[in-house]
């Protein structure tokens, strides 16, 4: 078949550079950027399937995804000399401030308290880099990108969201809520799942109200907004619905028509607004652990509603469609229409503040108790109640940020060390409460990466923001346009929603909000004039390209980057080769403990100790393995090589004071929890120690003051004083009833190691 002339999309995209052909959408250069797209689209498919890619396995398999996908990338725009890469100066500063978050990320291994953690960061951090890169070129390539990237975000999300709702309309099926009632797979985190509908809410509304498109298109996005609207209410995600708020208030504020996108909203609220009554309300689905088939009923109930609603809201929107086609726009009446809704607004807002000043508590006596609710420890049960939605209690938010605003203060430049939070909060903590993240972006890189890191990535994001914002103010009014506008009003609504969430942590909802802004970045740069080229002074107009590289510039640069992304590679998967090995050791044993299935277990874990020399993780493993052996002087050996990787890490601390107190060695036993109570003064693992350590000392059948010294028994409570002055007590009594050390240097287990800083 012939090829025709360069179209549009040619011209626009790669065009002719430095005296290279133009690039023609059906050649093989022309198919890199649809190509690029899918892929992108297939990783993030993977990854908000596969837990949100939050944990070890899923983010190493992503991350060496991505690695592979950007030497393809690569060698594609090296081999092909007339694809180029377009960004306006913004998004490629941006991008560089990422990279040097991801450098500073990995400096910080120098000082980090969590060397495991910080390495999984600085993995993680990488994968964000390769993405906004890819997602430069996937818009620079590929033309139609902004509107391909939106269909196959809101098509992904309807997936993810039928099959959250499954495990309430089929638990014979879908067995996702047979432990909790919230929704939250297949992310396995509700405010994840929340916010990743409410990212496609924008995109629906505004394929909903546009005259341009075909009938089916506009009734098809009606109908899916039911379906998003549910799925965010039954996570009782209220950082969810706030997200999905903001973006819709940004969509409205850039996209037009309002009025219609306000119309189409209340209709799919309308429409899952009975499934939502039966969702909020059944016991048998608001209940955790109920059996499958007393939940079969209501659920099959829930479904019917919700596919009811769907069809009276198609069916309104049929009715809607067959009304505009007879309307003649008229500005004048949707600006009074406009100003009716405010106004109607404003006096709905005069009315609650009145009924707040009627109270009973008054009006600043409502905010005070409010506000005294929102920095209040939460209570566990209502985490799975639907009235969580109207609670204003911050779910122990205000505690966890009150601890990264106190790490931030006591090392602000540089901070603790990426990914160390989970070790770090133990030390400020005043509570009992575990935490991996303080549950804020910005808190948690002030805490980890100091005010450095903190500036490298929040300005790279921002940037990334303000070049999307540049391109949707440069796109010519229609469907493009609007679609674009849809893809920053989800960015703004992750970045939003990361003030109180720790989305970055989860790629399932982070890579989707970079590719949305930096696709746009690409989008907007593609029609600049050449003066905006990051290559103008190299003879390239329009954007990076490589078709002014010698052939063998061109094989060396191939190799560069071969060499660099298999690093990048090999370092994402070591970390959770070395879990998966550590894992399948302990498993290994609990069917089958025989001596030779005990040492090749032991090998496994010490195998899993050299693939990833920061983590304290296998060690541990290989000792307690060693100790089932007999082998007390290499289980030791372990335990000492474990504190001398990770010297903050309460856990470990832990283990060596109940493995000296099993060999006899009170005193190493003392110095090793005292390090731990140091690091953790409110470790409630503690007391069980204690009580442990008594059962080994006390005589059998004798009460706990046989010994002659009244020692501090552990009944479930927290002994008078705190862990601490509880444990030291209960350990002075042991230490008077034990004597020396019966092991000669075995103390040495928790002295080889510097001293514990002071708790703050």
């Amino acid at each position: 078949m012939a090829v025709s002339a360069p179209t549009t999309e040619a011209r626009g995209g790669a065009g002719e550079i430095g005296g290279q052909a133009p690039v023609l959408p059906g050649s093989i250069p022309g198919r890199a950027g649809p190509v690029l797209l899918a892929a992108l689209v297939a990783t993030l498919a993977y990854a908000v399937f596969a837990h949100g890619a939050a944990g070890d396995a899923e983010a190493a398999r992503v991350q060496v995804g991505l690695a592979a996908l950007a030497l393809l990338a690569t060698g594609a725009w090296l081999i092909f000399g007339g694809l180029r890469i377009a960004a306006p100066p913004v998004a490629w500063v941006g991008l560089g401030l990422l990279t040097g978050f991801a450098a500073w990320t990995g400096l910080s291994l120098a000082w980090s308290l969590a060397p495991s953690g910080t390495w999984t960061q600085l993995n993680r951090t990488i994968s964000y880099v390769l993405v906004v890169a890819l997602a430069l070129a996937a818009g620079s390539w590929y033309r139609r990108a902004v509107t391909r990237l939106a269909y196959a975000y809101a098509g992904l999300a309807l997936a993810v969201a039928l099959y959250a709702l499954g495990g309430k309309v089929l638990p014979d099926v879908f067995h996702q809520t047979n432990e909790f009632s919230r929704l939250r797979a297949p992310l396995d985190y509700w405010n994840a799942l929340a916010l990743f509908c409410a990212l496609a809410v924008p995109i629906v509304l505004r394929l909903a109200v546009d005259e341009t498109r075909a009938r089916r298109v506009r009734l098809a996005a009606l109908g899916a907004l039911p379906v998003y609207l549910m799925t965010i209410g039954l996570t009782y995600s209220r950082g969810g619905v706030l997200a999905a708020a903001a973006g819709v208030a940004v969509s409205l504020a850039i996209a037009g028509a309002r009025l219609r996108s306000l119309l189409a909203l209340g209709l799919g609220l309308a429409a899952s607004a009975p499934a939502l009554a039966v969702g909020f309300t059944a016991h048998d689905l608001t209940t955790n652990g109920v059996s499958i088939a007393a939940r079969r009923g209501d659920g099959l109930l829930l479904g019917g509603l919700l596919l009811a609603g769907i069809v009276a809201a198609a069916v309104a929107g049929v009715a809607l469609l067959a009304l505009e086609a007879r309307t003649r726009p008229d500005p004048a009446r949707s600006r009074r229409i406009g100003r009716g809704l405010v106004a109607a607004a404003a006096v709905a807002a005069v009315v609650g503040l009145g009924f707040m000043a009627a109270s009973q508590r008054g009006f600043t006596g409502t905010i005070s108790h409010q506000w005294h609710v929102f920095t209040s420890p939460k209570e566990a049960a209502g985490q799975f109640d639907p009235g969580r939605l109207l609670s204003t209690n911050s779910g122990n938010r205000w505690v966890w940020w009150e601890e990264a605003v106190g790490a931030w203060s006591d090392r602000p430049l540089q901070g603790w060390g990426a990914g160390s939070f989970p070790v770090l909060h133990r030390e400020y903590r005043q509570n009992g409460l575990n935490v991996l993240q303080p549950h804020s972006a910005p808190l948690e890189f002030l805490a980890e990466t100091g005010l450095v890191g903190a500036l490298l990535a929040l300005g790279g994001v921002g940037l990334l923001l303000v070049g999307a914002a540049g391109a949707l103010r440069r796109l010519a009014p229609g469907p493009e346009r609007a679609l674009a506008a849809a893809l920053f009003a989800g960015s703004v609504a992750w970045a939003f929603h990361s003030l109180y969430d720790w989305d970055w942590d989860i790629p399932g909802v982070t890579l989707p909000a970079l590719a949305f802004a930096t696709v746009l970045c690409a989008r907007g740069a593609r029609d600049r004039p050449p003066s905006w080229s990051l290559a103008r002074r190299n003879g390239v107009g329009g954007g990076l390209s490589a078709a002014g590289l010698r052939p063998a510039s061109r094989a060396a640069a191939v190799g560069a980057a071969a060499l660099l992304l298999g690093t990048v590679a090999i370092s994402a998967a070591l970390p959770s080769w070395a879990e998966s090995e550590t894992t399948n050791a302990l498993a290994s044993v609990r069917v089958n403990d025989t001596p030779g299935a005990l040492e090749r277990a032991q090998a496994s874990a010490d195998f899993a100790s050299r693939l990833d020399p920061l983590s304290a993780h296998p060690l541990l493993a290989a000792a307690a393995l060693a100790q089932r052996r007999g082998r007390m002087v290499q289980a030791r050996d372990y335990l000492l090589r474990a504190a001398g990787r990770q010297p903050d890490d309460v856990s470990v601390w832990l283990t060596i004071a109940y493995f000296e107190a099993q060999r006899g060695d009170l005193r190493g036993s003392r110095l090793a929890l005292t390090r731990a109570l140091k690091l953790d003064s409110r470790n409630v693992s503690a007391p069980f120690l204690v009580a442990s350590l008594e059962r080994i000392t006390a005589p059998p059948n004798a009460s706990a003051t046989a010994t002659g010294t009244p020692l501090v028994a552990y009944t479930g409570r927290m002994p008078s004083g705190g862990a601490s002055g509880g444990v030291e007590a209960g350990l002075q009594s042991l230490l008077g009833a034990g004597g020396r050390s019966p092991v000669p240097g075995a103390s040495q287990a928790a002295q080889g190691v510097q001293p514990a800083r002071a708790a703050p």
